[in-house]
C-alpha cells in the first residue's frame, strides 16, 4: 500500500486517538457518517411474514431517518501498483516459526453487483489457478529433495481494501531459512510462466472446482443464515457479486469447461517483480534475523536472471499421476460375500447394526437430512495410554521415552502415508471427489472419521482397507522436515505464553502427572522413528476392536438400496481386512484392559500469577474445581452428568451478563466440565474424577479481582435461587440446540457412539434401550430444574466454605522495569528523525540514576515488609 492514504492508517485505528476520543468526537463522527442514505438493512431468516410485509416494515422502521448531506461524499483513496519491489525483514515476538510473505497488491475497481459472464470468468479462472498451485505448493512441501525449502506454504487472494487486491503466498520454513523459502515461492511462480501447468494439474484444478458447485447445489436448503447475510453485506459494501447456487453451479459447470492452461498462465504473467511485488520475512526472536533488504533483493534479481535464461526446468513431481482406480484393485481383495449376517434392528434410532465376516461391527442409519452425504465414523478402545503399561510412580528415562515414541507415531505416519500413499499422490487421487478419511489415537481411545458424497462412498471404504492394510515404515531420511518442524514446535514451547500457561494449568491440576510433562529437545531427538511407526501400526490392525457407524444418504450409493447389498459392499471392501492375530480382534474391555492416565487432584486452594513478554497486552484466567461423581448406579451417574451440564451453562450465563454485559471487564468467557483424564478403568471403583474450568481474558491486572467475581457468583448460585426467567431462558436455548441438532447427521452419528460406549449398552447389549435411558433421563432432569433445584445442584457440585477447593492460574504480560519504562517513556518523546543531543543524553543519564535509587528503596521497603 505504499504510496496510498493507508500506507499510515491501520484499521484498527491508534492507540492514543480511541483512549483519547471524546464523547462529543464519536457523536460528530456518527452524524456525519452513520446516515441512512449510506446504509444498507439485510434480514435473512426464517419470517412469517410475505416479502412485501417485510419491506413495509423496513420502511417504517428506517424510513424516518435524517438523510445525510449531499456535500458529505464518502472519501475514496487510490492505491497503485509499485513498479519497484518493497522488502521488510521483521522480528516478532510472538512467531512461532520463520516465513516469508510474497505479495502482489493491484488496484480494483468495484465492478457492482451484476457481473457480466467476463467478469465472472475472470474469477473462476483466479480460482481455478489458487487451486492449481495450492496443491502444487502442497506436493513441493513433501519433496523428495534432500533439502525441502519449506514445511507448509499457500497462495490465497484477499481484497485488503475497497479499491485493492492482495495475492499472497505464505511459506513456513525453518529457523533462518527465509531466503530459501522465497525463493522456492518466486521459481514456482517463475516455473509456471516458464511451463505452465500440466494436464493433470489443469485438471485436477477443474475437478476440485466443479465439486465446489456441486456441492453448494446439493446443499443449497441447508445453507444458514448468517452465510447468506453475509454474502449480500459483501455486495453490498465491496460490491461482489450474489448469486443463487443453482445458477452459479450451472455458470461454474459452463466457464470450468473452456478454461485452460493458457488462461491460468495469463494469471502467473501478472506477479511479476514490477507488478507490485512486497515480500515480508518474519522471524522469532531467537533466530538469526535478516538485518539487510538487499539479501531479499538479490534472491528476486537471480530468480528473474533464472528465468531470462530459461534456466528453470519442470520439476518430477509435477509428472505424477494417480486416479481413484488405482488405490486399491479388486484382484487384491479376498472376500466372502456368502457370509451371513446377524441384522439387529433398533426401531427407536431407525438403526441396523450386524458383524462382518471380520468381526468389525458395523450400524448404519438411512437418512435424508442432508442430500448426498454420507458419514463414517469408527472408534475402538485404547490409545496412547496404553503405552504406560507397567510404569509406576515415577517413569524411568526408557520408560518414558516409550512414551514419547507412542505420541509421535501419527505425526510420523501421516507424513509419510498413513494409507500406503504420499500425500501428494494421494490428494491427486482424491481430486474432484467428496471423500476424506482422517484417523486419530487420543489418550483412551482410536478413531478414524469422514464425510462424502453417496457416490464416493466407495473410494471411503477402500481408504478405509488401506489403512489397516499398510504398515508404515520410517526412512529417516524422509522425515528431515517434519522432525524439524517438531523440534521448532518444542523450542516454540518453552518460550510462548499461551503454551507455558496451559502447561502450568495442567500440572497444578493434575498432580505433576508425567503423561502431560512437557517436552524437552534431548526426549524428541532420542525417539525412536521406526519405534513410532510400529506403535501407529498397531492401533489400525485389528478390525475386530472396531465399531463403525455409517449415517447419512446411503440410499442413493451404488448397490445399497437394500441392507443386503449394502453389506455386501461392506464386505468386499471392509470385511475383506485381514485377521492377523484372532486372539487380539476383539474390542478391549473398558474395565480391565485400558491402562488409566496417572494424575491427582489439588486438594488445596492454589492461586498462581504467570508472568511473561507478549505483544498484546491481554491477561488470560483459569479458575478450576475439581469434582468427582459417583458411578454407581449408572442412573445415579447419568443424573449428575446432567445437573452439572445444564450447571455449567447457568453459570457460564451468568458470567457472560455479569463480567461482559455489566461491567465490560472481559473479552470471552467459557465454563466447561470434564472427565477426559479420567479413564473408564474407575468406573468400577464407585468413583469418576473430573473438573469443571472457567476461562476468561481480560485486560492485564483484572486477573485476581475477576476471579473472587467468579467464586462471589459460584456462591450466589449456591445459596440465592434464580430467577424463573433465567432458567426459562437456559432451557429455552438447550431446546432450541437440540431441535437444530436433530436436523444433522452429525447429530445421530455422535448418538449412536455415545450408545454403543456406554453403560447401559454393555449391560443390555440393546442400542434402543442406551439411547432411550439417555434420552429420558435428560428429560427426567428438565422436567424437574427450577430455581431452587438448581440452587441444590450448586451446593452438590461445588463446596463452601473451608472445604471449597479451587486453582486460579493467570497469565499476565510482563511488566517492563522502572528502569526501562522510565527511559522509554523519555526517549518516545525525543524528536523521531534526530539522534540525542549532548544534553538529552545527560537528562536521560540523570534519569535513569534517579530511578535506580527509587528501585532500591522500593525493594528494601519490600523485603522490610
Amino acid at each position: 500500500m505504499k504510496g496510498s492514504k493507508y500506507e499510515n492508517r491501520l484499521p484498527i485505528g491508534i492507540e492514543e486517538v480511541i483512549k483519547g476520543a471524546s464523547a462529543s468526537t464519536v457523536q460528530e463522527f456518527k452524524d456525519k457518517w452513520y446516515t441512512p442514505d449510506r446504509m444498507g438493512v439485510i434480514l435473512v431468516g426464517d419470517f412469517s411474514e410475505t416479502m412485501d410485509e417485510m419491506e413495509k416494515k423496513i420502511f417504517d422502521t428506517f424510513g424516518e431517518g435524517k438523510p445525510g448531506s449531499a456535500s458529505q461524499r464518502v472519501p475514496s483513496f487510490e492505491t497503485r501498483q509499485h513498479e519497484r519491489p518493497q522488502f521488510l525483514c521483521q522480528t516478532d515476538e510472538e512467531a512461532t516459526q520463520s516465513s516469508v510473505h510474497v505479495s502482489f497488491v493491484k488496484p480494483w475497481k468495484q465492478l457492482g453487483t451484476t457481473w457480466d459472464l467476463n467478469e465472472f470468468r475472470e474469477m473462476v479462472v483466479g480460482d481455478m489457478f489458487e487451486t492449481a498451485l495450492n496443491a502444487r505448493l502442497f506436493r513441493r512441501s513433501h519433496s523428495k529433495e534432500s533439502i525441502q525449502p519449506f514445511f507448509t506454504a499457500s497462495y490465497s487472494n484477499d481484497r485488503v481494501c475497497r479499491n485493492a487486491d492482495c495475492v499472497t503466498l505464505t511459506a513456513n520454513c525453518k529457523l533462518g531459512g527465509t531466503l530459501v523459502a522465497a525463493e522456492s515461492l518466486l521459481v514456482e511462480l517463475a516455473r509456471i510462466r516458464a511451463h505452465g501447468f500440466t494436464k493433470q494439474e489443469v485438471e485436477a484444478a477443474r475437478k476440485e472446482l466443479l465439486l465446489d458447485a456441486e456441492t453448494a447445489y446439493v446443499e443449497r436448503n441447508k445453507r444458514k443464515s448468517d452465510d447468506l447475510r453475509d454474502e449480500y453485506v459483501g455486495a453490498f459494501l465491496m460490491g461482489e457479486a450474489v448469486t443463487d447456487p443453482i445458477t452459479e453451479a450451472r455458470i461454474s459447470q459452463l466457464l470450468l469447461g473452456n478454461i485452460t492452461g493458457d488462461d491460468l498462465l495469463a494469471v502467473a504473467n501478472e506477479y511479476k517483480k514490477d507488478k507490485g511485488m512486497v515480500i515480508q520475512t518474519v522471524e522469532p526472536p531467537h533466530a538469526q534475523s535478516l538485518k539487510e533488504t538487499d539479501e531479499i533483493r538479490s534472491v528476486v534479481e537471480k530468480v528473474v536472471a533464472m528465468e531470462a535464461a530459461g534456466d528453470i526446468a519442470r520439476h518430477p513431481d509435477d509428472e505424477q499421476r494417480m486416479s481413484p482406480e488405482d488405490l486399491l484393485k479388486d484382484a487384491d481383495l479376498d472376500y466372502d460375500l456368502e457370509f451371513k449376517h446377524d441384522i439387529r434392528v433398533y426401531s427407536e434410532l431407525d438403526a441396523k447394526d450386524a458383524i462382518l465376516s471380520n468381526g468389525m461391527r458395523v450400524c448404519w442409519k438411512r437418512s435424508r437430512l442432508r442430500d448426498d452425504q454420507v458419514l463414517i465414523q469408527a472408534f475402538a478402545k485404547g490409545g496412547l495410554s496404553q503405552s504406560i503399561k507397567g510404569i509406576e510412580g515415577e517413569p524411568s528415562p526408557t520408560e518414558m521415552k516409550r512414551l514419547r515414541t507412542a505420541k509421535v507415531g501419527a505425526l510420523f505416519a501421516s507424513d509419510i502415508g498413513a494409507f500406503g500413499i504420499k500425500p501428494p499422490l494421494l490428494s491427486e487421487a482424491l481430486a474432484g471427489l467428496r471423500c476424506g478419511v482422517g484417523s486419530n489415537v487420543r489418550s483412551y481411545s482410536r478413531q478414524l472419521e469422514g464425510e462424502q458424497s453417496s457416490g464416493d462412498f466407495v473410494t471411503a471404504l477402500k481408504l478405509i482397507h488401506l489403512l489397516f492394510r499398510t504398515e508404515v515404515e520410517a526412512i529417516d531420511s524422509e522425515l528431515t522436515t517434519v522432525k524439524q518442524m517438531v523440534r521448532e514446535a518444542i523450542q516454540h514451547q518453552l518460550r510462548d505464553p499461551m503454551t507455558r500457561f496451559a502447561r502450568r494449568v495442567k500440572f497444578i491440576n493434575y498432580g505433576k502427572s508425567f503423561y502431560f510433562r512437557p517436552w524437552t529437545l534431548e526426549e524428541f531427538d532420542q525417539v525412536d522413528a521406526k519405534e513410532a511407526t510400529r506403535f501407529w501400526n498397531e492401533q489400525f490392525v485389528h478390525p475386530g476392536q472396531f465399531t463403525l457407524v455409517i449415517v447419512g444418504d446411503i440410499d442413493e450409493i451404488e448397490g445399497a438400496k437394500t441392507d443386503e447389498g449394502f453389506l455386501c459392499l461392506l464386505e468386499k471392501y471392509v470385511g475383506s481386512i485381514q485377521v492377523k492375530d484372532p486372539e487380539k480382534n476383539q474390542p478391549l474391555d473398558a474395565y480391565k484392559d485400558i491402562i488409566p492416565i496417572p494424575f491427582t487432584q489439588p486438594t488445596a486452594i492454589v492461586e498462581e500469577v504467570i508472568t511473561s513478554k507478549m505483544v498484546d497486552p491481554i491477561s488470560v484466567t483459569q479458575v478450576t474445581f475439581p469434582l468427582s461423581i459417583k458411578t454407581q448406579p449408572v442412573e445415579c451417574a447419568q443424573e449428575e452428568l446432567f445437573w452439572l451440564h445444564f450447571a455449567c451453562q447457568l453459570l457460564e450465563m451468568k458470567l457472560m451478563r455479569e463480567m461482559r454485559f455489566s461491567r465490560g471487564e472481559i473479552y470471552s468467557v467459557g465454563v466447561s466440565p470434564s472427565f477426559s483424564v479420567e479413564s473408564s478403568a474407575a468406573i468400577p471403583s464407585g468413583k469418576a474424577r473430573g473438573d469443571v474450568a472457567i476461562s476468561f481474558s481480560c485486560e492485564p491486572g483484572c486477573g485476581a479481582r475477576l476471579t473472587r467475581l467468579v467464586l462471589d457468583v459460584i456462591k450466589s448460585l449456591r445459596t440465592d435461587p434464580v430467577s424463573q426467567q433465567e432458567i426459562d431462558s437456559l432451557l429455552e436455548m438447550d431446546k432450541r440446540a437440540y431441535e437444530l441438532a436433530l436436523d444433522e447427521n452429525t447429530f445421530w452419528i455422535d448418538v449412536i457412539e455415545m450408545a454403543y460406549q456406554s453403560r447401559k449398552y454393555r449391560q443390555t447389549k440393546s442400542l434402543d434401550t442406551a439411547y432411550l435411558f439417555r434420552k429420558n433421563m435428560k428429560e427426567d432432569v428438565v422436567a424437574k430444574i427450577t430455581p431452587e433445584t438448581m440452587a441444590k445442584a450448586f451446593r452438590d457440585i461445588f463446596s463452601a466454605g473451608e472445604k471449597q477447593v479451587y486453582t486460579a492460574v493467570t497469565l499476565e504480560p510482563e511488566r517492563p522495569s522502572l528502569i526501562s519504562a522510565c527511559l522509554s517513556s523519555l526517549y518516545c518523546s525525543l524528536p523521531a528523525k534526530s539522534p540525542p543531543t549532548t544534553q538529552q543524553l545527560f537528562l536521560m543519564g540523570a534519569f535513569a540514576t534517579a530511578a535506580v535509587g527509587v528501585s532500591v528503596a522500593y525493594l528494601s521497603l519490600s523485603r522490610k515488609s
